[in-house]
């Protein structure tokens, strides 16, 4: 195939259909599920404990899930049966979920349901935004992962919106309706997309005809992963160490903006809790607009330099609303920041792929990927809180601004990532 071949819009559209699911599911379910977890908690703490359960789940299997789905032969591809039999199960508890009633059922059968959601959608996580470089040419993969946080966007408003219509009539056909549109999903993709056709795919089962048996068998779903991560580690050029240490630095700050931030508004800018809440959309309606057009910016300029402008937008967004502390001047700097954020979390993850050492572990990077994600969705609140109870609610835009900054200087020591830089692409003729 050319490297230039055309960007195929449609194929696109239906790979980051599972990542949509996603969004829908999780949206609904951080709306809530924790007003039931406190019917029967009474306790902020503990109701914060339960919903990030789930981050400690992540760290731990996405990648693992990753790599597995990595060395994983069958004749639906390697990523497809995991969605396949993730999103109806899923579903299922999701909408088990919203059956619990707290004045009759227990709090552990909620707390069952639960867990077994978080583990079930975290076992199909790495394999939906990995389908889609196994699918798409370096050249092309900034457009097509800008759609994949287009339909992730989409899939949140439109949660949203049916979490306003529906949860006045019924929780549980809130939930029922999303589960419903998972699958219809799910269909979708299955008639649209043939994962053997994948160049990757077809790459890597070429090499292992040519090489025999022992190709498939030469590295377990454990070893893939343990490999990788030395990988990282020992590679004299340190690109993947920085970028991975940067999103680690800037989902800290990311999460605990989203985390903190309602309070800081009730507590600091005399907010009430209502309105407070909604604040953060003024960041995620310009990120949602500028998705796009920063997969488009960076096919012409390249991918490092968007995202150091797309850091310094969000801290500079972050220092304004620091320093004036005002309604008005935040929604500003919120602005400004989902402005950069659109740049900086269409981009990272695509420098990553062009950093893979071998096509053939795609899916485990994409799970390391979402461990430095999840490990800053949990580090980042936790720390931006002890700090704030230390030096007062008005730092917590600071203390933001400060881990963007700190994810900036790691993408100094980025030199790698572009496209057409990846290192070793299943030269069969080894």
């Amino acid at each position: 195939m050319n490297e230039q071949e055309k960007f195929k819009l449609s194929l696109t559209f239906s790979l980051s259909l599972g990542f949509f699911a996603n969004q829908l599911a999780w949206t609904l379910f951080d709306a809530q599920v924790p007003i039931t977890l406190f019917q029967y908690l009474g306790s902020y703490g503990l109701v914060g404990f339960w919903m990030a359960v789930d981050t400690l789940i992540a760290i731990i299997l996405i990648p693992i899930m990753g790599s597995v789905s990595d060395n994983t032969r069958t004749k639906y591809g390697r990523r497809m049966p995991y969605i396949m039999v993730g999103i109806p199960i899923s579903a299922i508890f999701f909408v088990l979920i919203s059956t619990i009633n707290p004045n009759a059922d227990p709090l552990w059968l909620l707390l069952i349901y639960m867990l077994c959601f978080y583990v079930v959608m975290m076992s199909f996580r790495a394999q939906t935004i990995a389908l889609m470089p196994d699918f798409t040419k370096p050249v092309h993969r900034n457009k097509a992962y800008s759609i994949f946080n287009l339909m992730a966007g989409i899939g949140t408003l439109l949660a949203s919106v049916l979490n306003f219509i529906l949860v006045p009539i019924s929780l549980i056909i809130a939930f029922l309706t999303i589960a419903i549109l998972m699958i219809f999903c799910l269909i979708i993709m299955m008639l649209t997309i043939k994962e053997k056709e994948a160049y990757v795919y077809q790459q890597i089962l070429e090499m292992e005809k040519k090489r025999g048996e022992l190709a498939k068998r030469e590295e377990g779903p454990f070893q893939g992963l343990v490999e990788s991560l030395k990988y990282i580690a020992k590679s004299e050029d340190k690109s993947a160490i920085a970028i991975l240490f940067g999103i680690f630095l800037w989902f800290c700050g990311y999460y605990a903006l989203s985390s903190l931030f309602s309070v800081y508004a009730v507590e600091v800018l005399g907010m009430e809790r209502g309105p407070a809440g909604s604040m953060i959309f003024f960041s995620s309606l310009p990120f949602l607009l500028m998705t796009v057009p920063a997969g488009i910016i960076a096919t012409k300029v390249g991918r490092i330099l968007p995202i150091k402008i797309g850091l310094t937008l969000y801290a500079i967004g972050m220092i304004i609303g620091f320093l004036f502390q005002t309604i008005t001047i935040i929604i500003i700097g919120f602005i400004i920041a989902g402005i950069g954020f659109a740049f900086v979390n269409t981009l990272a993850v695509v420098i990553l792929w062009e950093l893979v050492p071998t096509e053939k572990r795609t899916g485990t990077f994409t799970g390391i990927y979402f461990f430095a994600i999840f490990s800053g969705a949990t580090v980042g609140p936790i720390t931006a809180g002890f700090i704030m109870d230390l030096l007062g609610s008005a730092t917590l835009l600071l203390i933001v601004a400060l881990f963007f900054i700190g994810g900036l200087i790691c993408m100094f020591f980025v030199k790698r990532g572009e496209a057409g830089d990846m290192e070793a692409i299943l030269d069969i003729d080894k």
